[in-house]
């Protein structure tokens, strides 16, 4: 019994792949065809976005002077364990703010 000789396949190309049809992608435009008054309720003025962007770099300057000073910190320096010493400076700072929470809200209470 001879089993019939299967037709050889040709190779994959690259060039004759399948592809499946898709929509073209929507161009939108930069601006909006509406514009949102003023005087609109929640609307949000250019002095108050300023102000938040201010509010930002003024907290991320803050953040990063006391990452700053946290890493110049003569604990951390002379410590060969200095991220392990910088977690332990940490965790002491927030009992201590925690413990000033504590006593602030004890003294609000006795009032």
């Amino acid at each position: 019994m001879d089993r019939p000789r299967a037709k050889p396949q040709p190779a994959a190309s690259a060039n004759r792949l399948p592809t499946i049809h898709s929509t073209p992608a929507i161009k939108r435009s930069v601006t909006s065809t509406t514009a949102v008054g003023h005087d609109e309720p929640g609307s949000i003025s250019t002095h108050q976005v300023k102000g938040q962007n201010q509010e930002a770099i003024n907290y991320s300057l803050q953040m990063k002077t006391a990452l700053t000073e946290l890493l110049n910190d003569g604990r951390v320096k002379g410590s060969t364990h200095g991220s392990r010493c910088l977690q332990n400076i940490l965790m002491q700072t927030e009992r201590d703010m925690r413990s000033e929470r504590r006593k602030s809200l004890n003294a609000r209470e006795a009032k």
